[in-house]
């Protein structure tokens, strides 16, 4: 990891608030994701959380009986992590190191929620994932939604702002880019679910995604 990079994401977890702790469809994402978990076939015994920020999914899998990791490349989210959550496991280690992880894997679930939209790299999460991930076991991304009305109306309303050339977000990702860029990392998408406003209006983009 680019040590600029971590750098500006331990000054952005020492906010006072950082944005993901005031964020309105956290409990969204959960929901989605538990969904998805009760439907599949396979037993979910552990999980890991990459971009685990204050540890709140760590927890909702340890409350439900699951074992779980949370990584954050932040110390401060780490530290966070922690506080929150006394019983979880929590490992500073960045995307571009996920492989390393397969030591404390296979995992059955790996999720990374509002994280792929800040990378330079985004394969480097798909095929670290795929890397610590057990035959048939599922990857569950989310990122901020792109269809095409609300391309437009970012480009006529808010372009300056949604695409700010110092903004947290790098990547953009429209549907089929995140399919064709899953499966050619070895995972068959299984679900895409749109949520958050309204259509097409979308906010947020959940990929269930089951490794081959």
């Amino acid at each position: 990891m680019n040590d600029k990079v971590k750098e500006y994401y331990e000054r952005y977890w020492q906010r006072a608030h950082p944005p993901p702790e005031a964020d309105s469809l956290a409990p969204t994402r959960s929901r989605l994701l538990w969904r998805q978990v009760e439907r599949v076939e396979i037993e979910v015994g552990r999980l890991l959380d990459v971009g685990t920020g204050n540890g709140r999914l760590v927890g909702e899998a340890l409350e439900r009986d699951i074992e779980a990791i949370g990584i954050d490349v932040a110390d401060e989210a780490i530290s966070r992590a922690r506080t929150a959550v006394p019983a979880g496991t929590f490992l500073a280690n960045d995307v571009e190191s996920l492989p390393s992880l397969a030591a404390e894997g296979p995992f059955d679930v790996v999720a990374a929620f509002e994280v792929i939209e800040h990378l330079l790299a985004p394969r480097l999460l798909t095929e670290g994932a795929a890397a610590v991930l057990r035959p048939g076991g599922y990857l569950a991304i989310t990122t901020p939604f792109h269809g095409g009305l609300k391309n437009v109306a970012i480009s006529l309303l808010h372009f300056d702002h949604h695409f700010a050339i110092e903004g947290e977000h790098i990547r953009f990702f429209t549907d089929r880019a995140l399919r064709r860029l899953l499966e050619s990392s070895g995972f068959a998408v299984e679900s895409i679910i749109h949520f958050g406003r309204f259509p097409p209006l979308w906010a947020g983009v959940f990929v269930w995604a089951r490794r081959t």
